[in-house]
């Protein structure tokens, strides 16, 4: 019964529409910060459509870090970001720079 009374106790401070708009920011939010290189991928995929491409193609780390220092960029993507100035990059810096595969030769 007292798991009851906490339930509704809570239901009374949170009404049901203030809990899923609070779940549904929260995985926004989560979800925009797990695909920070969605735009660099969109724009990679634009010049070389059947590419998959991984963080370690252009990261010193296969599953990079922010946190561990492993978030540095390798070789590629130093060169990429060079290519690409001082935005960030798109299309035209990866089609300057080259293919993942054509670099690493």
């Amino acid at each position: 019964m007292r798991i009851i009374k906490l339930r509704e106790g809570f239901m009374k401070i949170f009404d049901k529409g203030t809990v899923i708009l609070t779940v549904a920011a929260l995985c926004v939010l989560i979800s925009a910060s797990a695909y920070a290189g969605l735009s660099q991928i969109k724009a990679y995929k634009e010049i070389y459509p059947d590419a998959k491409l991984k963080c370690g193609d252009c990261h010193t780390a296969e599953h990079p870090k922010k946190e561990d220092g492993q978030h540095d960029l390798n070789d590629y993507g130093k060169a990429v970001v060079k290519a690409a100035g001082a935005e960030a990059p798109k299309a035209d810096a990866y089609k300057m720079v080259g293919k993942v595969e054509d670099f690493k030769k």
